[in-house]
């Protein structure tokens, strides 16, 4: 039997899919049956970005082709977990298929999917009704703001698990005096609610020398990607492009500052990344990122909607003196310093019955 299934139909590479990935290999070598089921469409993609870890190809990721292939797959398992509202709906047609399928349910609400659509359109519909579509369902996230808006929105009480960076890559390395801090922020022009547009913006006035010498570096996208979406990187602005996990954690190791300002974070996978790494980060006041930002302390937060607010927030970033920037380094370090893959899987395994 396959202990704990989740089914995760995407590509990879995204937030998520790291922290599921990380978080079954921290499950397979407690000894816990856990697998990933991928739809076949994403499957090769999602197999070759996640290739280092040796049991991707050594039965620990399956793929299916439709509600009948994945109902054959989850009568092996204890536990089906959806991961996304679209796995949600997915695991629901799996039932209608076949009777006798006897596993329980769950859904890791990673981040609240409803605000990815526009109000009224279909995908929105069947982002809501995802929270409905699986009968005694165990729900649970990694941040107070998730929980409490599956809680204030859908009624059901998610239980707080751990968050997982992985500090295998993720890691603070010894880095050669500078004449600049470097500044890196990440820019998805495809996904409105990362705040492209605010984004390049701020990075124009960095480069233009406002808040005193920089060395900037954006990465998450191609020059391609910015042009098709009527965007342009700011002169003396390096762009990295789209990386992989490797990359962007070669990428943070090498970052003094790191900017995210989304109009909001589920969690807030790559500043906590950033912080695991030794950089100071501004991140967005509403949503997870308060969980393990303390503002002025262990990095800063602000009202990234307010551009007032955000320039305030790295203008006192870089006046950080050699001794401030040093202790709030440590500080960022210490606060996602438990972050840990087997601490994650352990609070999952708990919330899920199995610990």
């Amino acid at each position: 039997m396959a202990g704990v299934s989740f089914v995760l139909p995407v590509g990879g590479g995204g937030g998520g899919a790291h922290s599921v990935v990380q978080e079954v290999d921290a499950m397979r070598d407690l000894g816990v049956e856990a697998r990933i089921l991928v739809n076949q469409a994403n499957a090769p993609y999602f197999r070759a970005a996640y290739d280092r870890f040796p049991w991707v190809e050594d039965g620990g990721v399956a793929s299916f082709d439709g509600a009948r292939e994945l109902a054959a797959l989850l009568a092996e398992t204890d536990v089906a977990v959806a991961t996304t509202n679209t796995s949600a709906h997915a695991i629901a047609d799996a039932h209608k298929t076949t009777r006798g399928l006897g596993f329980r349910h769950a859904y890791y609400v990673q981040d609240y999917e409803p605000l990815f659509y526009r109000a009224g359109s279909t995908e929105h519909a069947l982002a809501i009704a995802s929270y409905a579509v699986l009968r005694d369902c165990t729900h649970f996230a990694k941040t107070r703001w998730l929980a409490g808006m599956v809680e204030a929105a859908h009624g059901h009480a998610a239980a707080l698990v751990v968050p997982s960076v992985d500090h295998g890559i993720y890691r603070p390395v010894r880095r050669a005096p500078a004449p600049a801090r470097h500044v890196v922020a990440m820019v998805r022009p495809a996904t409105p609610r990362r705040a492209p547009r605010r984004t390049l913006r701020m990075l124009a006035r960095l480069a233009a020398g406002e808040f005193g010498p920089v060395a900037l570096t954006a990465f998450g996208c191609e020059a391609e990607e910015l042009a098709a979406h009527d965007l342009a990187l700011p002169d003396g602005v390096k762009l990295a492009g789209r990386l992989k996990q490797t990359e962007v954690a070669e990428l943070l190791r090498a970052t003094d500052i790191f900017l995210d300002l989304s109009d909001y974070q589920g969690f807030g996978r790559t500043a906590a990344e950033a912080m695991a790494c030794g950089a100071v980060v501004l991140a967005p006041a509403l949503g997870g990122a308060v969980d393990f930002i303390a503002d002025g302390e262990s990095g800063f937060l602000a009202d990234t909607t307010d551009d007032a607010a955000v320039a305030n927030a790295i203008r006192r970033m870089l006046s950080l003196s050699e001794a401030e920037y040093r202790r709030m380094r440590l500080a960022a370090l210490e606060a996602v310093s438990g972050f840990t893959p087997v601490r994650a899987a352990i609070s999952e395994l708990r919330a899920l019955g199995l610990g």
